[in-house]
């Protein structure tokens, strides 16, 4: 089954996208350790200081898809 709304369909873009983009991916991975470290108790806290580093990922993701007509596939849920 093809995901269909936005919000079905951007996991998998995000996820896809770092799959491709090992230097993305690490990135994200270290923020995350970074915040988790930094915010271990205050999870709204942890999850708006991811903002930036999503809007500057987003701007490239957007630019990939494009080039690359992606489609949505299936969730590995």
């Amino acid at each position: 089954m093809t995901a269909g709304s936005f919000s079905e369909q951007f996991p998998l873009l995000f996820r896809d996208y770092l799959r491709t983009h090992p230097d993305d991916a690490a990135a994200y991975e270290r923020l995350k350790r970074r915040l988790a470290a930094r915010f271990a108790h205050d999870g709204a806290a942890y999850t708006d200081a991811k903002v930036p580093f999503f809007w500057d990922v987003i701007r490239r993701i957007d630019e990939w898809a494009q080039q690359t007509g992606w489609e949505p596939g299936t969730s590995d849920a």
